[in-house]
């Protein structure tokens, strides 16, 4: 049965994390609906990722299967495609593939902010309905967010805002604890910090290890 909508989740995910897959379970929940993990390919507004594109799909895809949720799969869209990862090209794209399908472009309240700096913000919205979420422990901003951007000339036509129970968690904090020998198991799911042990990604090494732990 082909899918009429899908929920689009986008992010760098360097590494994933159990704060991204909490987002996923609460996008699920609250929208009932397929969820699209797209990992960023070359993001144009902020420094490399640390992982290589193909590494970080790679992640997401072990931490999807510790999802195990048949609904949530993730996309390779913008890891294959050359270039900056811009938001607008990655859902015409999609929307090509399928045009019978509506999808809604899932997005924290600080970004949906930003969106008017993006690049082609008006085709965004052409092609996607925003989501807009808050953080457990975070205001409940999402809807002042819509507003705002309703204020600014802004056509959200099908526009939510949602709370989500997902924490904040910083990714960099866990690229440095790697770097410095410590797996994050509270953070990373059991698959992903396998991933990084064997590969060494982000510097870990279990010499790393040792010395926090001595």
């Amino acid at each position: 049965m082909p899918i009429s909508s899908q929920v689009v989740f986008g992010g760098t995910f360097d590494p994933i994390h159990r704060g991204h897959l909490e987002v996923i379970r609460g996008l699920r929940r609250e929208l009932h609906l397929p969820v699209l993990v797209v990992p960023n390919g070359t993001p144009p507004h902020r420094r490399r990722p640390v992982a290589t594109g193909a590494e970080r799909l790679h992640m997401v895809r072990l931490a999807l299967a510790e999802l195990a949720d048949p609904m949530v799969e993730a996309s390779d869209v913008e890891v294959r495609r050359s270039g900056p990862s811009y938001t607008a090209d990655t859902l015409a794209e999609l929307s090509a593939g399928a045009p019978e399908r509506h999808l809604l472009l899932a997005l924290g309240a600080d970004a949906a902010r930003s969106l008017p700096d993006w690049d082609r913000p008006g085709r965004i919205t052409e092609l996607a309905r925003l989501v807009v979420f808050d953080r457990l422990g975070i205001e409940n901003r999402g809807p002042d967010v819509l507003d705002q951007l309703r204020r600014l000339g802004w056509e959200l036509a099908g526009a939510r805002a949602i709370q989500l129970t997902a924490p904040e968690v910083d990714a960099s904090e866990i690229r440095w604890r790697l770097h410095h020998g410590d797996r994050c198991p509270e953070w990373l799911p059991e698959a992903v910090g396998e991933e990084i042990a064997t590969t060494g990604l982000y510097g870990w090494h279990p010499r790393a290890q040792q010395s926090v732990m001595g």
